[in-house]
């Protein structure tokens, strides 16, 4: 006992115990950072274009095919149970949306890992399915329109499922 009270409460505070505290201090601000720095280069960059200038150039063209979507007044209802993940597509006035092609980009928001390319199915009117396996949590569909070669509307939309 008189050992550890000899160490940790000394009768005078000295050079060694200086270079003690501002070793302490320091090497916890530097292994802080070094965590840091490790988390930040192995998990997801937060890149979503590869050149934000070109990506730029096609702004006035994206807005005005917006547009053009929502004047549609298309409503897209995404669901998944039992290993199906499907939706429901309506028009403004309610009627169910036929004849057209869907595929989806099914992801994590903020994960690549689990992204997926699927085409969709008609298995109903206005409603498109596909057998596939997602896990528990957040899901976003990023989902296109066709009819033939011509994108007709597209949409990102965001769903949970539940573990």
């Amino acid at each position: 006992m008189l050992l550890l009270k000899r160490i940790f409460l000394p009768d005078e505070f000295t050079g060694w115990h200086m270079s003690g505290v501002m070793g302490l201090f320091f090497g916890t601000i530097i292994s802080v950072n070094l965590f840091l720095a490790f988390s930040a280069s192995t998990t997801w960059t937060g890149l979503v274009v590869e050149n934000t200038y070109v990506e730029s150039q096609k702004f006035n063209a994206r807005a005005a095919a917006f547009q053009r979507q929502a004047a549609l007044g298309w409503r897209a209802v995404p669901a998944y149970a039992d290993g199906v993940f499907s939706i429901e597509l309506t028009e403004a006035s309610g009627l169910a949306v036929e004849q057209v092609d869907m595929a989806v980009k099914l992801g994590r928001p903020v994960h690549e890992g689990d992204d997926r390319r699927l085409r969709l199915r008609q298995a109903g009117a206005g409603r498109f399915e596909i057998e596939t396996v997602l896990g528990a949590g957040v899901w976003e569909a990023e989902l296109t329109v066709s009819d033939g070669d011509a994108v007709r509307w597209s949409r990102i939309t965001r769903f949970v499922v539940k573990g």
